[in-house]
């Protein structure tokens, strides 16, 4: 197969099937599938496992992975005892993320991070995050939008001469903004690349081009900024370049 597999990490969810009846559910939001496949991509879901360590195989067959949105990080991850304002936490999906992303890294997979895929790979890298963005002492910019997902909320600052900047070609964005929590302490060897106007983190990238990551949906602003569209083209590009070297 020449099309580059991507992992995407999924998420457990319990929505009713009935009055009576509810069942938990691996699954990931259908836009993430829709912008890999739209960029040459293999999409493939990857469920949340009892054992981390049974993923694995599922894991040496992606070329890469995509770390998408969803519940917040247990805070003991980055030695720090739960915020009043922290949201749901799932241990299962934060052992599983971890593995992964710990995998992908002792393998040289190519990852993209979304939002809480961001923050992940932030403390994933020894970094910490802001357990609500309230804690700043900075005053803060809506980050939580009521609008619709794909509708553009406030500007992004993009560091010149970083891969993002590359990516997006643009030193500026409009993205859509849907989180309460962003990167305090960045991991080790992670670069900041790019900022909301009131100083939130928003994207980093490791300089050998493994990890890029950003904090807003790009898979949801796909038809009103088709700019974010070249994130994915990114992952899959260095997905099939790894998976041309190995064979």
């Amino acid at each position: 197969m020449s099309k580059p597999i991507i992992g995407i990490l999924g998420s457990v969810r319990r929505d009713p099937d009935s009055d009576f009846v509810c069942a938990d559910r691996s699954c990931t939001n259908t836009t993430c599938v829709r912008a890999i496949d739209g960029n040459g991509g293999v999409p493939v879901i990857l469920p949340v496992p009892e054992d981390p360590r049974l993923s694995d195989p599922a894991l040496a067959l992606c070329d890469g992975l995509l770390f998408p949105g969803g519940w917040d990080v247990d805070p003991r991850h980055y030695g720090e005892p739960p915020h009043a304002m922290l949201g749901p936490v799932q241990p299962e999906l934060d052992a599983f993320w971890f593995h992964a992303a710990a995998y992908a890294s002792e393998h040289r997979i190519p990852m993209l991070g979304i939002c809480r895929g961001m923050q992940l790979l932030n403390v994933a890298c020894g970094g910490s995050l802001y357990q609500d963005i309230g804690e700043r002492a900075e005053k803060n910019l809506l980050h939580m939008q009521q609008l619709r997902r794909d509708t553009p909320m406030h500007k992004v600052l993009i560091e010149p001469n970083s891969r993002l900047r590359h990516i997006l070609e643009a030193e500026s964005a409009y993205t859509n903004t849907l989180h309460h929590q962003s990167v305090k302490v960045p991991g080790k060897g992670l670069v900041l690349t790019a900022h909301a106007e009131d100083g939130i983190v928003e994207a980093f990238e490791s300089p050998d081009g493994l990890i890029v990551a950003v904090q807003w949906h790009p898979e949801d602003l796909l038809r009103t900024v088709p700019v974010m569209n070249r994130l994915f083209m990114d992952l899959c590009d260095r997905a099939l370049e790894r998976r041309r070297a190995r064979n």
